[in-house]
């Protein structure tokens, strides 16, 4: 059974789904992967005819907490101040909308479900103002889950509030410190020492936390959305979800505090990079556009849900078969009558009439590196379908894979024994008969045999006379693509 469906499974009632990030950073591949998941359950629930919600909201109450290298200098100044709150890298709109309009680009070309919210929106019009108040009103109970989850002495929490205030003096959050609740104002401070990567202006006050003043920290945060919404449905990754990691915290602050069933717990596995977790800070792996530039969507979809969550996805693009492999697996889903690779491929696909390719990877790689194959391409509708694979030629195929016919004899052919050159002649003069890829193949062996030249022999002087390479794709299917060429080149090798 496909593992979304085994989820689903008996569960009853309304469904609400969930999902969140923070727009700080170009998105990486792997923050495509939670979204994707979640889309996959909203589908199968709207096509059962369950009412179901699937909200993913844009994190822009965080705290600029860490910038890019190119941006230090620009924007190092708004360092602990609420994304929403800072300008975008390109002068247009905030720093939050800068990234979160990437990431609302792909979800359009993922054709991801999600109706997507701002926490700065939220919290401004008093969406969470009731979870505040109730926070702040049972902040010992948060304060207990903190210190069990943590081992922490429940007094060296106790002058802790779960909420920081919007210093409305320096406008920065991520140093500002709830020191008391009157059940109306907060009293805080904004300390200069809170964090090593903003220092705070040392105001003192006392302030409303509604209306978008104030945030709540974010296992506090995740449990109030929870809470407000009434989530059923939350997957996290596993850097949240590990033992004792923000998932459980907010989970047992859910059902605690707040005293609400937590949702079904959904943890998915990371992406790896050669056994890593991808990275963007380090280098490791794509972004969520490099990745679009090189997979259609349907192919980004297929790897992602192909394989259940709670498993990891190898995925480094340079090693030789790993995108072939995924469109070839794509290509055999489509065919394929076996459920989980049926339902896997039905949720893959997106608003296009784009079709899997006829042919397999392999194939197409040739096509696209072989002169006048427009036509051909055209006429299988595989326009498309190359253009990936010219990305992936350019970008990530090894050497191996990539030839070109040669316009003039290469000098290479001046190293060809008696034996290869005789093989030659007898090719060009079978040419003149009409063959089928396959028969050709099998005959090419045979022509060796005839003259008593190995078959590693006999296909290095093919190779190397068309292509200047001593291996290259399947003969039989070069040869006959390139007839006239081929036929005269070997007869004028033969002969010399």
């Amino acid at each position: 059974m496909f593992w979304a469906d085994k989820l689903l499974e008996g569960r009853t009632g309304e469904e609400w789904i969930n999902d969140a990030w923070t727009p700080s950073g170009i998105v990486h591949m792997g923050g495509l992967k939670g979204p994707v998941i979640h889309d996959v359950l909203f589908k199968i629930l709207k096509k059962k005819n369950r009412k179901v919600n699937y909200t993913f909201g844009f994190d822009d109450m965080d705290a600029i907490d860490g910038l890019p290298e190119h941006l230090e200098k620009t924007h190092g100044k708004y360092m602990g101040i609420p994304i929403c709150n800072a300008p975008s890298p390109d002068g247009k709109g905030s720093f939050g909308d800068y990234y979160g309009n990437m990431m609302r680009d792909l979800f359009d070309r993922l054709d991801i479900d999600a109706d997507i919210y701002l926490a700065s929106d939220y919290y401004k019009k008093g969406v969470y103002n009731k979870a505040i108040e109730f926070v702040l009103n049972n902040a010992d109970g948060v304060r207990k889950v903190y210190a069990n989850m943590y081992k922490k002495e429940i007094r060296q929490l106790a002058d802790w509030y779960p909420l920081q205030i919007v210093c409305p003096h320096c406008g920065k959050v991520g140093t500002t410190e709830v020191t008391n609740w009157d059940g109306k104002e907060v009293s805080f401070i904004c300390k200069p020492d809170k964090v090593k990567w903003a220092k705070g202006c040392e105001f003192t006050g006392k302030i409303s936390p509604y209306d978008g003043k104030a945030t709540m920290p974010f296992k506090v945060e995740w449990a109030a959305k929870w809470w407000t919404f009434g989530v059923t449905i939350e997957a996290a990754g596993k850097d949240h979800a590990s033992a004792g990691g923000t998932y459980d915290v907010a989970r047992k602050i859910c059902k605690d505090v707040f005293g609400k069933e937590p949702p079904l717990a959904l943890p998915y596995e990371f992406f790896l990079y050669d056994g890593r977790k991808m990275s963007s800070s380090k280098g490791l792996g794509l972004t969520g556009e490099e990745l679009l530039e090189v997979l259609p969507p349907q192919l980004i979809r297929f790897l992602m849900i192909k394989t259940p969550p709670n498993q990891a996805i190898e995925f480094n693009p340079n090693q030789t078969d790993v995108i072939p492999k995924l469109y070839d697996d794509y290509q055999k889903a489509a065919q394929s009558n076996e459920d989980y690779l049926r339902r896997s491929y039905i949720f893959s696909q997106i608003n296009t009439d784009l079709k899997p390719p006829k042919l397999r990877f392999n194939i197409l790689t040739q096509w696209v590196q072989m002169p006048n194959m427009e036509d051909q391409i055209k006429k299988e509708n595989l326009e498309e379908w190359t253009n990936y694979v010219k990305v992936w030629l350019k970008k990530y195929a090894s050497d191996e894979v990539k030839f070109e016919i040669k316009e003039k004899i290469p000098e290479d052919v001046a190293k060809l024994g008696v034996k290869q050159k005789e093989f030659l002649g007898k090719v060009s003069r079978e040419l003149e008969k009409e063959w089928g890829a396959e028969e050709f193949q099998r005959q090419l062996y045979e022509w060796a045999k005839e003259i008593n030249l190995s078959s590693n022999e006999a296909f290095q002087a093919l190779y190397i006379s068309i292509i200047g390479k001593d291996h290259g794709p399947k003969a039989a299917w070069l040869i006959l693509e390139n007839k006239n060429l081929v036929k005269k080149r070997f007869e004028e090798i033969a002969s010399a």
